[in-house]
């Protein structure tokens, strides 16, 4: 159960002296940070004596709360208090995105907030078939009738939905957006549309299209609105421009939606579909199960957001879906088989708690910590997870599974629930249990790799070997002991942590660990490790090395303050980085100039899980990237 921060997050705020003296908070990697109007409004010291808080430091009229990893929670719940926030990433300039990303990224922003409104308008559906089959209701009822329009709205209105949310995506106005699907979906044009006479405006035909139920038009046309408001913002006087503005964007728009965008998403959204009958009239239940073995790689890519319109599409036209989200189901219910699996069998307690919590994430959708956190790390079990969730889809495909809302975790058992009777449920039942158990079981069977451990599975010759190797005493020190070694990630000179000017690093409230003044802007990778964290500020980086290390990285002091400027990333979360690689870049005289310290603290955040830490080098020593900086025993 996720810790309430809620508490701690109040008292924070009434000891800075309540949320009106709070001009802005924010957070860094490891500070919750309060910009104040009164300093002496605010009780540093019963901050201090907090659970959550590890010290405090001022800077100027900001108070500097030190929490470590949990920040980020604690920001949410003051967050949530009403005190005014700023998220630092949000004041950045937009990042450069390749065409790929930003067409995923968008259909993402459309899709993702009506997945409420899709499932519960599907659960009404599921409740009419349980009352109709139980005999309970029958069609022919008025009650039957309403429930039915009722589950109908939200798919039939599609259109209205998808306007809301990419009005937001491509910052068009809300309510031009919702005109625009009111221009698909008016009965009037319904009617024609249903009717033998042609369709024209100004002389130019109009295709015959139903545009309920659809995705991709409203899509198109939203984001075609956004160039149109340009235009229409930079034609239209100061003077006039609130009336003629609105008007000339629907002029422009509407008449394009019904003779351009409209046809041509329409097309687009039955090529789609058509593909994908082609697919499964070619593959059968192969293409199931090879979507549900490939889709941990798929959402590595961020492409599975983009299967998310073909799902919604199959159920708002035919009812059903037996692909994607079939598909997802499968993969997800066997990564979160694999992560329990290396729960129950590994030896490491860090990895047990980790995989645990994200075996339980993934039976319930959320798969990124399972694949990133431990399938993927781990190797084998992702392998185990893809066999069995491909098993699973085709098991699956043979049955012929389909799923009445779009659902993709354990919460998907109701919505096998439709007009194929009580079949499907036991068929899609069936199908969960053999991608759980198989991906559990394969697991086990084909083993992985603790971190600095033997082989977790049968015993193999490996196993034995790597068990042998660690019984023998280390060449580096007595047995037992392994030295874990950090080399310099700047070229700079030596700096202790007790002369850093900062109390977090030189109290080592933090952990462990020494600095450099750097000489050059490129910070690189001190071992062989993940990133853990990218600060959307890229002023600190965090790492986990493959021994276990757990590194900070954190160029100059206050740094957070500039919000990126001066600062390049070369990395992301979850990236595997080895040593030497480029992590970070920045303007070293452009901090200068700007009034900042470029002491650079390098900390060993979980120096207490180890014996000792002990810089190689000493005050003012010259150092380059690569060279020796820290053993840790």
């Amino acid at each position: 159960m996720a810790k309430d921060y809620s508490a701690a997050a109040r008292r924070l705020v009434e000891l800075a002296g309540g949320k009106d003296n709070i001009k802005k908070a924010f957070h860094c990697m490891t500070r919750l940070r309060f910009n104040v109007r009164d300093k002496s409004l605010v009780d540093d010291k019963k901050m201090t004596q907090l659970p959550e808080v590890v010290g405090v430091n001022w800077h100027n009229d900001q108070c500097q709360i030190i929490i470590g990893n949990e920040v980020s929670a604690v920001y949410k719940a003051v967050e949530k208090l009403g005190v005014a926030t700023e998220d630092g990433a949000a004041q950045e300039p937009a990042e450069k995105k390749g065409v790929f990303s930003t067409i995923v990224d968008s259909i993402t922003g459309c899709m993702t907030p009506m997945i409420p409104a899709l499932t519960a308008a599907g659960m009404m559906k599921v409740i009419l078939t349980i009352l109709n089959a139980s005999g309970l209701l029958t069609e022919a009822s008025m009650t039957y009738q309403v429930l039915s329009l009722i589950g109908d709205s939200a798919f039939y209105f599609m259109p209205f939905l998808i306007a809301a949310n990419a009005a937001k995506v491509f910052h068009v106005n809300q309510s031009l957006a919702l005109i625009i699907a009111g221009v698909f979906l008016h009965p009037t044009f319904v009617n024609l549309v249903a009717g033998d006479a042609a369709i024209t405006f100004i002389g130019l035909p109009v295709t015959k299209a139903s545009y309920s139920y659809s995705v991709i038009p409203i899509i198109l046309m939203v984001w075609i609105m956004s160039y149109i408001e340009k235009i229409a913002d930079a034609v239209t006087p100061k003077m006039l421009k609130i009336i003629m503005h609105p008007t000339l964007v629907i002029l422009i728009a509407a008449p394009i939606a019904l003779i351009v965008i409209g046809p041509l998403g329409n097309i687009a959204g039955e090529g789609l579909a058509a593909a994908i009958n082609f697919l499964s009239a070619k593959l059968g239940f192969v293409i199931v199960g090879l979507l549900a073995a490939f889709f941990p790689f798929i959402v590595m890519t961020g492409m599975h957001h983009a299967l998310t319109p073909i799902g919604l599409s199959a159920i708002a036209t035919g009812g059903s879906d037996a692909l994607i989200f079939v598909s997802q189901v499968c993969s997800n219910v066997a990564q979160s088989g694999a992560s329990l699996a290396v729960a129950f069998k590994s030896r490491d307690k860090s990895m047990k708690q980790l995989a645990s919590a994200a075996g339980i994430s993934a039976v319930m959708g959320i798969t990124e910590p399972a694949l990133y956190g431990v399938t993927l790390k781990l190797k084998r079990p992702v392998v185990a997870a893809a066999i069995a969730a491909g098993i699973g889809g085709i098991v699956g495909g043979i049955l012929q599974v389909s799923l009445y809302i779009a659902q993709n975790s354990i919460m998907a058992v109701p919505a096998f629930i439709g007009d194929k009777g009580m079949s499907n449920l036991f068929y899609g039942i069936v199908m969960i249990a053999v991608s759980f158990i198989g991906a559990f079981v394969l697991t086990i069977v084909i083993g992985f790799q603790d971190e600095g451990e033997q082989i977790q599975g049968t015993g193999t010759d490996e196993a034995k070997d790597t068990s042998a190797q660690m019984q023998q005493p280390s060449q580096n020190g007595s047995a037992g002991i392994t030295r874990k070694n950090v080399s310099a990630p700047v070229k700079g000179k030596i700096v202790e942590l007790a002369h850093v000017p900062d109390q977090t690093f030189s109290e080592k409230i933090l952990g462990d660990g020494i600095a450099i003044l750097p000489e050059e802007g490129r910070i690189y990778a001190p071992a062989d490790a993940e990133v853990s964290c990218v600060m959307d500020t890229k002023h600190a980086v965090a790492l986990t090395t493959v021994q276990g290390l757990e590194i900070l990285i954190h160029v100059g002091l206050e740094t957070v303050e500039l919000k990126g400027k001066h600062f390049t990333s070369h990395v992301q979360n979850g990236e595997k980085v080895k040593e030497g690689d480029l992590l970070l870049e920045f303007d070293l005289e452009g901090l200068k100039k700007d009034g900042y310290q470029t002491v650079t603290p390098v900390i060993i955040t979980n120096a207490g899980d180890f014996v000792s830490v002990l810089p190689m080098l000493k005050e003012n020593e010259h150092v380059v990237n690569g060279d020796q900086l820290l053993k840790v025993l």
